[in-house]
């Protein structure tokens, strides 16, 4: 880096810096669509089941909405593999199904634009709703994405 004639500042080489930077944040961006994907399809586990990873649960399918600024929120909404509509209230009860979908929301807004790339392939579009679209997650291609 040396200051040309008039300059107050030298400039460093920025191209490769730049490009590299890019490349590890997109990178980092598709992890945490891939492992947000995986924490949504556990969370539908722990809330069917009560946590206990080792009962049995029927859903094969949960419905995300997505928000104004992209990011997508449990509904509660889910199918089993036969294609039944359920929701976790009728599952589990109003009230485990709320805390629930409430825990379940602090990490699936993390699915968002940035990681479109990794969860599209993974939904179904639905019908809008109150002009948001809506989203059928298929639960085993999620709990199937790697995390590393």
């Amino acid at each position: 880096m040396t200051a040309q004639p008039r300059q107050t500042y030298p400039l460093p080489d920025i191209g490769n810096a730049a490009h590299e930077a890019l490349a590890a944040l997109h990178k980092e961006r598709d992890r945490v669509g891939r492992v947000m994907a995986v924490v949504t399809a556990s969370a539908v586990v722990d809330i069917l089941t009560d946590h206990d990873r080792a009962a049995p649960f029927d859903a094969a399918h949960a419905e995300l909405i997505e928000a104004e600024d992209g990011s997508l929120h449990a509904t509660g909404r889910y199918w089993t593999a036969d294609g039944q509509e359920r929701t976790f209230a009728d599952s589990v009860g109003e009230r485990d199904a709320n805390w629930g979908v409430y825990g379940m929301n602090e990490w699936t807004p993390y699915l968002d634009y940035d990681n479109d790339r990794v969860w599209k392939p993974l939904v179904d579009e639905l019908p809008p709703r109150n002009g948001q679209k809506v989203y059928r997650l298929d639960l085993a291609k999620a709990a199937a994405l790697p995390v590393d």
